[in-house]
């Protein structure tokens, strides 16, 4: 049972360090340092091998230093999840203070010592994570590797507290009862832990494929994508639809460059947001125009919303980015009906309206009825003329 231990578990951990290699190339958080966890503590459990090949009681050391490097990536992989960087000095200072004990304890050729060293070493260092991931454990993967790093702190924690009873005196280590189970355990724990990191990691891969799928990456707004997944449903409640386009863009690009171009977008993706309600979509379908889609919301509460938009661009934009002309944005609004094929017959009602202030001198609202001839948003104060 050893010798069949002693070939599988480097295998089983070095795969699982290629496994993780792959998806660290691929862009998973934190990867990396699952694989060179995984390559270290695989490269630990070959030591066997290596010491039948050239007996040296050096080989200890060797493992030992493997361990405890394995111990201190998987603390650095587990802590870049929930806690970044915390206690990273202690952690080293455990690493280095096992790794000189577990040498020293070789050198006097004191077995339990170094054991004892080992295990209480790496229980350290994987238990500062579990401590700082409170209050971090709000998906699934998180909580099921929480779990597998118990189950791993708690082995080497029960192993390195029982040596006396596992490994009796004038028993040889590999004979002993301590070797059997610090291989069966690491076999069991250690395949879950893995499976769990691997799985949370891939997890995260599918979130951010699909956040980049869905959300434009200079506005953080929906893209065009991300828009008709968030309405596809709640758009047969009905409620408004605004769309908006920045007058003179390409005045803007071509007298200040693009660079700047872009920031008036931010400034005014960052707007719709601030001033649309909580369950407000908001999209940036390309270029400068933007669609604000407001579920349950009138024409007129719709159109209150448009103008503060409106208005907060037209007085802020330019002033803060010290230009000398204004910056103004005109406004096609639109209500929704349960006669709409889809939420794009709307979209397409509300981009008339936005030409419709575009030809009307921009830096306005106004609005386009299903079935009705299109209107300007009555002027009733200074706030729905032309700035």
């Amino acid at each position: 049972m050893g010798e069949n231990f002693a070939f599988f578990l480097p295998i089983m951990m070095a795969s699982f360090g290629v496994a993780f290699l792959i998806v660290w190339g691929w862009g998973a958080r934190g990867a990396g340092w699952w694989s060179g966890a995984f390559f270290s503590v695989a490269g630990g459990f070959a030591v066997p091998v290596a010491f039948q090949a050239l007996p040296t009681h050096l080989w200890g050391i060797v493992a030992d230093l493997l361990f405890a490097t394995g111990f201190l990536l998987f603390s650095q992989a587990l802590l870049d999840r929930w806690r970044p960087g915390w206690l990273l000095s202690l952690r080293f200072a455990i690493w280095g203070g096992s790794v000189a004990l577990c040498a020293f304890a070789v050198l006097i050729d004191h077995v339990p010592l170094e054991l004892v060293s080992s295990d209480f070493g790496c229980f350290l260092l994987i238990s500062l994570p579990l401590v700082a991931a409170r209050g971090q454990l709000r998906r699934w993967p998180d909580r099921a590797l929480y779990a597998a790093a118990i189950l791993v702190s708690l082995d080497n924690l029960v192993r390195g507290s029982t040596v006396s009873f596992t490994l009796p005196s004038g028993v040889p280590f590999r004979d002993s009862d301590y070797a059997f189970l610090m291989q069966a355990l690491a076999c069991m724990f250690g395949l879950f832990l893995a499976l769990s990191a691997l799985a949370a990691c891939v997890l995260d891969l599918i979130t951010r494929y699909r956040h980049d799928a869905h959300v434009d990456p200079l506005s953080g707004l929906l893209n065009r994508r991300g828009f008709d997944e968030a309405v596809a449903r709640r758009h047969r409640r009905g409620g408004s639809l605004i769309a908006c386009d920045i007058d003179h863009f390409k005045r803007v690009n071509d007298e200040h460059g693009h660079g700047l171009g872009d920031r008036v977008i931010v400034v005014l993706g960052d707007m719709l947001r601030t001033l649309a309600p909580a369950d407000a979509v908001a999209a940036r379908f390309g270029g400068e125009e933007f669609i604000l889609f407001l579920p349950g919301t009138d024409a007129a509460s719709a159109a209150g919303i448009a103008e503060a938009v409106r208005t907060h661009f037209a007085e802020q934009a330019a002033a803060r980015f010290g230009l000398p002309r204004p910056l103004t944005a005109s406004f096609g609004l639109t209500t929704l009906h349960r006669a709409d094929p889809s939420i794009h017959d709307a979209i397409a009602r509300a981009d008339s309206a936005l030409y419709e202030a575009k030809e009307k001198g921009r830096n306005r609202v106004c609005v386009r009825r299903a079935l009705a001839v299109p209107h300007a948003v009555p002027a009733t104060d200074d706030r729905l003329r032309r700035a």
